[in-house]
């Protein structure tokens, strides 16, 4: 097995979760925003985007969903069950290779194709070993869906249309302890993503602007569809497991 190259494999994968998934990384997060109440007497408030938002994506962490991304780096999605714990994915980073990961609960299991050097097996690792930003654990405990994480990353964000909304992350206040996000220095701290929710407040879409980090990203687009699939993923046999090499498991460590 090359472990060398498995461990800065895994470093790709980890840089590209954490701009893709809401659901990769700290376990906290800040709660919803109170919403400035007014009195009886008042006149009704005006509608707060962020509060508003804040709902839409605090719903992710209610039920479970289609994922699909799509962007330059990495293609692909899955189910995931933030209730159950569980998760079945698959991600395309191209000459990078194709991965799949299974979690069910705290162990996750990762099968790579499309590269030498490679192993055959599945890649076995305790989620909880990982340390709160380890990429492996989709849906940590507190905010299973990533919900809170990107809220507390939102800086600016302004109401487009009925359901769509504009604004900027600072991915160093949504992750502050992601040692690839501090590598990325000051151009983490404004990065413009849109989003859009559907008819029962929950958010569907969610676009990043990744080509402000490098210009060869372009834009990240998460997609949420199909709530309340069922998810079942299989855990592999344990003819086919091995556990994953320290040096795997230090990549995908937070």
């Amino acid at each position: 097995m090359n472990t060398r190259r498995l461990a800065t494999t895994g470093v790709a994968l980890v840089a590209a979760l954490g701009l893709g998934l809401t659901g990769c990384g700290n376990q906290t997060g800040a709660d919803a925003p109170a919403a400035t109440g007014a009195s009886s007497a008042a006149p009704a408030a005006k509608a707060d985007p962020l509060a508003e938002l804040t709902a839409a994506s605090t719903k992710l962490n209610e039920q479970s969903s289609r994922v699909t991304i799509k962007s330059v780096v990495l293609n692909g999605g899955g189910l995931l069950d933030p209730k159950a714990k569980t998760a079945d994915m698959t991600l395309d980073m191209g000459r990078s290779g194709k991965f799949r990961m299974v979690t069910i609960g705290d162990d996750a299991w990762l099968k790579i194709s499309g590269m030498s050097g490679m192993p055959n097996k599945w890649l076995h690792m305790d989620t909880t070993k990982l340390g709160p930003n380890g990429r492996m654990n989709l849906m940590p405990d507190g905010d299973p869906g990533g919900a809170k994480q990107m809220i507390k990353g939102v800086t600016e964000v302004e109401k487009t249309g009925e359901r769509s909304y504009a604004g900027t992350l600072d991915y160093t206040k949504a992750k502050p302890d992601d040692k690839n996000i501090k590598s990325l220095g000051e151009k983490a701290t404004a990065v413009p993503f849109t989003a859009k929710t559907d008819d029962q407040g929950r958010l569907t879409e969610l676009v990043v602007d990744t080509s402000v980090l490098l210009p060869a990203l372009g834009k990240m687009r998460t997609t949420y569809t199909d709530f309340g699939a069922a998810v079942d993923p299989k855990k592999p046999p344990a003819s086919q497991t091995e556990e994953a090499p320290a040096e795997l498991i230090k990549s995908f460590g937070g």
